[in-house]
């Protein structure tokens, strides 16, 4: 569809309208999206365009049902919309006139009333959309965001435009929106959605809104009556005349923003200010430990802003990531009287935030969260990823969903009060990203992953004095994250399994709980056994796995654990991952070292043996193949 002016109501597609004959045009495609500023990308491929074969006429007795209409993106005109209503906004939000007075008359500008309804309009969580704001991965957000202004609380809309401004006009434009949205953010209705304010504004201002709204109740509901301005849906659905046959295809758009930060908790950081002070309040769920050693900055965070904070305190460790523990905060979350449109808070480790995750799914079906992450699983595995879960009748992960957060922040400061051993273990996470995925991390890890579990990411010892270091330790968290948003976010809901990030989870989870082992003490066995079978496979040189089995090694991970003898267990566990995975085995392994690759025949006899033959390899490495404090007993 090309762009069109501007319609009145009524006008264009009908939500859930029939049409006959051919599609009326290129539809706004419905994608896994997400803003990951620390891989400088814009993930899901939004740097690519997605090829559609040519679709075949239907029949003129069958109907099409077109849910949403939505303009073409144009970047150009996207851009000089903005920078019009930011240059005339930046005038009024100057004045001396009280806060409100000041929102009504920034809404009542005309260029600023063509801005935000073109907006509102864009299809913003489209691969296009991606593709034309990939070079400036903060504006893209916050248009993500302004096409939902409607709806969302004023001073939140007021933030936007200090977003806006920042990005089209530079920072001396951007200081007298940052001081209006300080100023709106203290009066009394700053947190009513903009959409309260229409009575106040003036006829020829509030008729544009209005109309805008209208047509957006047929061409684009989420833009104005939004469940949730991070989630969306579509659906393509054809039928035959007498309704007897009907298909369709279904689609949820997800949005997510990951940051690599620094002192989060410091007042002047505005990153988690700037979602929950526009609500009015933050709802938490906080690790056990965590609140121990942060809760008191956590308070004093949210006291200094204003924000009204309730917290909810639960246990992180393994044994209690159980489904008991999801459902405790589940009726927490319903006495609280969490919303769906408000992001819950997660602060915690890789527990808290599989349980909390999973509690957020399941709650009224799906609710938003942030995650806040302090520990190094956290990091740069669980608490970006999609699937959230809990254990069950001693099987790992056996309930779960596909449920990522809408921000997930991680801030290596946290990881310099983290037991060494449980720093340690979390290393694996990054390794395993490495060999699949990214070489030049590999290296990294070659060269500094020894002294990043030493130093605990430059959070201890002189290394905190060291930027050199300090810049090390951030971008190979980055890069450990980028990998793996770039292998788990186009493919969220596991509709296939060629899942690099699956690496070293093949056979380890059948034997995890049993041998009491960390996490990644048992994914470092699993990760090593499988560089063994990519040697075998003619995957990888020799040389290739020996430099695998040493990262590992100088980390002080479990190459081999003595549960790995039972091998009649490990064999089970490669039935059941064979059940899990669709009926095949599709074990990732490195192909070569920094690819991917898979692995999808081991008999049991060629299991049996191969593990032997691991074994006697393993004995050749320090400690015997052993790890450092590899079982949970050992941290406590």
């Amino acid at each position: 569809r090309g762009v069109s002016p501007p319609q009145q109501p009524g006008a264009g597609a009908t939500n859930g309208s029939a049409t006959s004959g051919s599609s009326t045009g290129r539809r706004a495609t419905a994608t896994v999206q997400t803003v990951a500023a620390a891989a400088a990308a814009v993930g899901a491929g939004a740097g690519s365009k997605r090829k559609r074969a040519k679709q075949p006429k239907p029949s003129s007795n069958n109907v099409e049902i077109n849910y949403y209409e939505l303009d073409a993106v144009n970047a150009d005109e996207i851009l000089a919309a903005v920078e019009e209503a930011i240059a005339k906004a930046g005038d009024i939000v100057g004045e001396d006139s009280s806060p409100s007075d000041r929102m009504l008359k920034v809404l009542s500008e005309p260029s600023m009333v063509s801005m935000l309804t073109k907006v509102s309009r864009l299809p913003v969580f489209s691969y296009e959309m991606g593709s034309s704001f990939k070079d400036n991965l903060d504006l893209l957000l916050a248009l993500k965001q302004v096409k939902y202004f409607w709806s969302v609380p004023q001073s939140q809309l007021a933030i936007l435009l200090e977003q806006l401004a920042l990005q089209v006009a530079g920072e001396s434009a951007m200081g007298p929106f940052k001081e209006f949205a300080q100023a709106l953010a203290q009066t009394q209705g700053h947190t009513d959605m903009v959409k309260h304010l229409k009575k106040k504004l003036p006829e020829e201002a509030r008729d544009a809104y209005l109309q805008n709204a209208i047509y957006l109740e047929t061409a684009d509901a989420h833009a104005v009556y939004p469940t949730s301005i991070y989630r969306q849906c579509d659906a393509l659905t054809l039928a035959t005349e007498d309704a007897s046959t009907i298909e369709a295809v279904m689609s949820t758009t997800i949005t997510t923003t990951i940051k690599i930060a620094r002192k989060v908790l410091d007042v002047n950081n505005r990153l988690l200010a700037d979602v929950y002070k526009p609500l009015g309040r933050c709802i938490a769920v906080i690790d056990d430990k965590v609140e121990a050693l942060y809760g008191k900055e956590l308070d004093a965070y949210f006291a200094h802003h204003g924000i009204d904070y309730t917290k909810s305190i639960v246990s992180g460790n393994e044994v209690d990531k159980d489904i008991r523990n999801v459902e405790g905060i589940l009726v927490t979350l319903k006495k609280i009287g969490q919303g769906r449109h408000e992001p819950l808070l997660v602060v915690g480790g890789g527990v808290v935030a599989d349980i909390a995750g999973f509690a957020a799914a399941l709650y009224s079906r799906n609710t938003p969260y942030v995650m806040l992450c302090t520990s190094i699983v956290a990091g740069i595995d669980a608490g970006p990823s999609p699937r959230v879960c809990c254990n069950g009748f001693d099987y790992k992960n056996l309930y779960g969903a596909y449920h990522p957060p809408v921000l997930t922040i991680t801030d290596r400061s946290f990881w310099k009060t983290l037991h060494p051993g449980w720093l340690r273990h979390g290393v694996a996470e990054i390794i395993k990203m490495a060999v699949m995925k990214d070489l030049s991390l590999f290296k990294l890890m070659e060269e500094w992953g020894a002294k990043c579990v030493e130093t605990k990411f430059g959070t201890e010892g002189e290394s905190v004095d060291d930027p050199a270091f300090q810049d090390v330790c951030d971008l190979i968290v980055g890069k450990a994250m980028e990998g793996y948003v770039r292998s788990e976010y186009g493919n969220l809901w596991e509709t296939h399994q060629c899942r690099p990030h699956a690496y070293g989870h093949t056979w380890s989870p059948g034997y995890e709980l049993p041998s009491g082992m960390l996490h990644g003490h048992a994914v470092g066995t699993c990760m090593g056994f499988g560089a063994y079978l990519a040697l075998k496979a003619d995957f990888i040189t020799e040389t290739e796995m020996h430099r695998t089995l040493k990262v590992i090694s100088d980390c002080e991970l479990c190459l081999w654990h003595p549960i790995m003898e039972d091998g009649a267990a490990v064999w089970r566990s490669q039935v059941a991952m064979i059940e899990k995975r669709g009926g095949n085995l599709c074990a990732p392994l490195p192909r070569p070292l920094g690819s991917s690759g898979y692995l999808n025949d081991l008999a049991e006899d060629e299991l049996l043996s191969d593990l032997q033959a691991y074994k006697e390899l393993c004995l050749t490495y320090p400690r015997g193949g052993r790890g450092v404090e590899e079982h949970c007993v050992d941290v406590g």
